[in-house]
């Protein structure tokens, strides 16, 4: 301190002593900064440093504690508000309405798998339930196509339409959206695992086995039901369910073969467009188009057929157990085989999985 007041004495001595025509303000400018500087030197000399003027510890106290809080709220803050974005962005990404082709042909293989690992009880109950579905189905076609002979009698074309848009694609909708185990659905997913090697042959014929069994209880099951409800029991139903059995158990074998295949083929592009489409409205549609069509047309549908046959002989139909398994059963389920295996699973295979 000495020191720095005898060079300020100094300078002011010299500002004093400066050339009269300065200004009163540059001599108070040089004295400052001289003595600024001067400080300055003094200070390094010394070693000192200017030491932080502290605060009360109170004030400190709260300073530190808001610098220790509020960086973390607002870093959680940050972070849930960026976590909210993100839900929001994933649930605004809706995924596309169609699955593409190949996908398709792949998610088919998988699900051979998971259906190859099924005990065969399982296998068998969901076959239950898939029997018992499709001949929910094939009864309301059966009602309603028997319940309008007029209709069938002026317009032909429009009965068959009706009764083929009314009951079986309600009752595969219902099998596809419950996953139970439908045969000739089975044909396409299981030969598409065999054929890429996601499955063995042991367990496409265990698939296969425990499902038409369960198929041929489950319609069986619901044609003894609907005969003990009386559903078929007027006249005219009775009448139309008796001739249905005995037409199809009366057409050769050839042509049994021949409406399977077409059949299934349809029934199998059902299978195949509803695990394209990624909503309920688009499964169901994409199952009422090639099941309206089989059933327009009139092509022959095995596990269907285990009901029609067996209600038609439980109203009268004149159709023997041989007949009903050798006559219709054996060509029509063959056939389904064929349209389902070849013309869909290895079709697709071919287009599809070969690559892979």
């Amino acid at each position: 301190e000495r020191e720095a007041k005898s060079v300020t004495k100094a300078c002011r001595r010299r500002a004093a002593r400066a050339r009269p025509e300065r200004s009163e303000r540059e001599r108070v400018a040089m004295v400052m900064l001289s003595e600024q500087l001067t400080c300055g030197r003094a200070v390094r000399a010394r070693g000192i440093a200017a030491a932080p003027r502290r605060r009360a510890p109170v004030v400190a106290a709260r300073a530190s504690a808001k610098r220790q809080q509020v960086p973390r709220r607002s870093v959680s803050g940050s972070a849930e508000r960026r976590g909210e974005r993100v839900k929001v962005r994933a649930a605004s990404a809706a995924p596309p309405a169609a699955v593409p082709p190949p996908q398709v042909f792949q998610s088919a293989c998988s699900t051979s798998m998971a259906k190859a690992k099924y005990s065969w009880d399982k296998t068998l109950v969901l076959g239950f339930l898939a029997g018992s579905l499709i001949g929910i189905g094939a009864l309301l076609c059966s009602v309603v196509a028997g319940s309008s002979p007029t209709l069938a009698a002026n317009n032909p074309g429009l009965s068959s339409f009706v009764k083929g848009a009314i009951g079986l694609p309600a009752g595969l909708a219902m099998v596809i959206l419950t996953g139970a185990e439908l045969f000739t659905g089975n044909v396409f997913i299981m030969l598409s695992g065999l054929l890429t090697g996601k499955v063995n042959l042991a367990d496409v014929c265990k698939s296969w086995f425990w499902s038409f069994n369960g198929n041929f209880a489950g319609s069986l099951f619901v044609a003894a039901m609907a005969f003990l409800a009386q559903t078929t029991s007027s006249e005219a139903l009775t009448a139309s369910v008796a001739k249905v059995a005995v037409a199809k158990v009366s057409m050769g074998f050839t042509t049994l073969f021949a409406k399977g295949v077409l059949c299934n083929w349809l029934v199998c592009l059902a299978v195949w467009m509803a695990m394209a489409s990624n909503s309920i409205p688009g499964k169901l549609l994409s199952i009422f188009i090639p099941i309206s069509t089989f059933v327009t047309l009139g092509f022959e549908h095995s596990v269907a057929n285990m009901f029609l046959i067996s209600q038609g002989m439980l109203a009268g139909a004149d159709v023997t157990t041989k007949q009903f398994l050798l006559n219709n059963m054996l060509p029509v389920t063959l056939g389904n085989i064929v349209g389902g295996g070849i013309f869909v699973a290895f079709a697709h295979y071919y287009a599809y999985g070969r690559g892979n």
